[in-house]
């Protein structure tokens, strides 16, 4: 099945491989880094790490293709090796900002927020007032990882998702097909009763919190700012309606507080 969906999408994917040719060669130099990490001192630091728990009934073994579904930074930073890359959408789940992040875009004494997908049922009982559209669709990036690179990638994925984040496997979708054209696709979700999870809150809420947290990775407003700007750039109707409302009240604070400074 990859061979096919790779037939389908080769036209399109010239533009993914030379990025991951670009990303082989910083590897390969010891110069890519995720969060302030090289994919080799990731993987060696796994001994002291919390790494994210394995999903049960993984449909993914170590030495077959590996894909992954990126939906938040994963879309504009892309710290691994690559050989395809696919941009579609995912049913029945919506991006929100509902994940605390203590070691990225906050501190643990000042978190930040970042993406995770709630399933629409899931979010329809925490938002009575504010339920999901059933036909909306959640767009994000799906990579094939370097043939070769697969365990190492994925020992550095559980670390750079490892505050929160748990494995779930989803099919991936584009307009022109009726059919998913990747299945199985590899996600890393931040489920409602992790600890690291913020619970219900109002988008006023979750837009001051981005205004003004900051980590070692960056400051949260431009976790969101290049989010929204990368979906943008890739399709006219990837930006859904939560992620554009979000972004402007987070400017209109960053504003006010500049302004404020003055």
């Amino acid at each position: 099945r990859f061979e096919k969906t790779a037939e389908f999408l080769r036209p399109k994917l010239e533009q993914g491989k030379d990025l991951s040719t670009m990303i082989l060669k910083k590897l390969t130099n010891g110069e890519a880094q995720a969060s302030r990490m090289t994919v080799s001192e990731t993987v060696s630091a796994q001994s002291s790490a919390v790494a994210a728990p394995t999903a049960v009934n993984t449909p993914w073994e170590d030495g077959q293709p590996l894909w992954v579904f990126g939906y938040g930074s994963i879309i504009y930073r892309v710290d691994f090796p690559i050989e395809e890359q696919v941009f579609g959408y995912i049913h029945s789940r919506k991006r929100a900002f509902l994940q605390k992040s203590h070691d990225h875009r906050g501190t643990p004494t000042r978190p930040g927020r970042v993406c995770t997908l709630i399933p629409h049922t899931e979010w329809n009982s925490m938002f009575p007032r504010d339920p999901a559209d059933p036909d909306a669709v959640c767009w994000g990036m799906a990579y094939k990882v370097q043939s070769g690179m697969e365990q190492q990638v994925k020992q550095h994925l559980d670390f750079r998702e490892k505050d929160g984040y748990t494995e779930d496997f989803v099919d991936v979708f584009v307009e022109q097909n009726e059919g998913p054209v990747v299945q199985k696709v590899l996600v890393y979700v931040g489920v409602s009763d992790n600890p690291s999870f913020a619970g219900p809150s109002t988008l006023d809420e979750t837009a001051r919190v981005i205004a003004g947290a900051e980590g070692p990775s960056g400051t949260n407003r431009e976790y969101l700012f290049k989010l929204c700007d990368s979906l943008r750039l890739h399709h006219p109707r990837a930006l859904d309606p939560y992620l554009a409302e979000l972004e402007t009240l987070v400017r209109t604070y960053v504003a006010s507080d500049k302004h404020a400074l003055q």
